[in-house]
């Protein structure tokens, strides 16, 4: 991955428009060779990238893409919120925004913080699996926060994040996207994305929180052949191609208002606009554990944000960790 430098970043940004160049016209803005951009233009397969070569017309992309860029997101920002954020960090390639923010956050200032990457190739999914988005067709993003102690339940946090997200793209117009406990956002049972939250620790209570979320936008075609499970992005739930920038600046902005909020009221002011996102209640369910795997009816979430199902006649609750919840059709 550290081939591909700031003349790959220059290729790229060619030929996001979808149409096609010329390998001539390409060397010239790239100040190299045409058996150089050939060789540039191979590297773009490690990034998931489809590009198409013709004879007499030159190299295009499968689908043109929509580039992250700081001023645009910026500008769907309240003042409140713009003049908060420390930083805002657009990466081309990287191997997580979760583990960037880790590695970076100025010690002085760990408040609001943001990583937005084009790519990562060591992003996770559920129990650690890869999260697979091709390069500029997902929205990969992490923040920050420094909480002065510990909040009471960071599981709580993680689905407070959950109704952050399907506000957004409520507000975006989707409105068939809900959530699965305890970090998935989906639509009519398709996996829309998800949340990582990491947590380090420090002395006299204090804690550092990095909130990873994940969306499909505007994947490729052969994405969806690839992926076993269900998914689906923002571009089939919408029917047009969906901005990033856009979605950004909307997630940053309610994402620092309920971090705001969250460390002083906890869980509680978003546990019925959980409930009213929640797409598995009323279902039968089960739940798989590592030692074990559970059957019942799904009855929603206490107010701690952990699930209720009822097994075998008995209401039982359970936490995060290693749970997985498959709906039983």
């Amino acid at each position: 991955m550290k081939r591909h430098n700031d003349k790959q970043q220059v290729l790229i940004a060619c030929l996001a428009d979808g149409k096609f160049h010329s390998g001539e016209s390409l060397a010239t803005k790239l100040g190299i060779s045409r058996t150089a951009v050939w060789k540039r233009i191979k590297l773009l397969a490690e990034l998931e990238l489809d590009v198409f070569a013709v004879r007499g017309k030159g190299y295009r992309l499968s689908q043109a893409i929509d580039l992250l860029n700081e001023s645009e997101i910026r500008e769907n920002l309240s003042k409140e919120v713009g003049v908060s954020i420390t930083s805002i960090n657009i990466l081309p390639v990287t191997e997580s925004t979760n583990l960037y923010l880790f590695r970076h956050s100025e010690q002085s200032n760990k408040y609001a913080a943001v990583a937005i990457a084009e790519y990562q190739h060591a992003g996770k999914g559920r129990r650690g699996n890869n999260w697979v988005s091709p390069y500029a067709s997902g929205l990969c993003l992490s923040m920050s926060w420094h909480f002065d102690s510990t909040p009471a339940s960071v599981m709580a946090l993680s689905l407070a994040t959950g109704v952050v997200v399907c506000s957004s793209l409520r507000e975006m117009g989707l409105s068939s996207v809900g959530l699965k406990w305890p970090n998935d956002i989906v639509s009519s049972g398709k996996k829309l994305g998800g949340i990582l939250l990491e947590s380090k620790s420090e002395s006299a209570g204090a804690c550092d929180i990095v909130i990873g979320i994940g969306l499909n936008v505007n994947l490729p075609e052969k994405v969806f052949s690839d992926i076993e499970q269900p998914i689906t992005d923002l571009r089939k739930l919408s029917g047009r191609a969906v901005s990033r920038n856009i979605l950004a600046g909307n997630i940053i902005e309610k994402l620092w208002k309920m971090l705001g909020r969250f460390q002083t009221t906890g869980f509680k002011p978003f546990i019925e606009e959980w409930r009213n996102f929640d797409e598995l209640k009323g279902h039968k369910g089960k739940l798989i554990m590592p030692n074990e795997t559970l059957s019942g009816d799904i009855l929603g979430i206490d107010d701690n944000g952990l699930l209720l199902m009822s097994i075998n006649g008995e209401t039982r609750s359970f936490s995060s960790g290693e749970l997985s919840l498959r709906v039983v059709t």
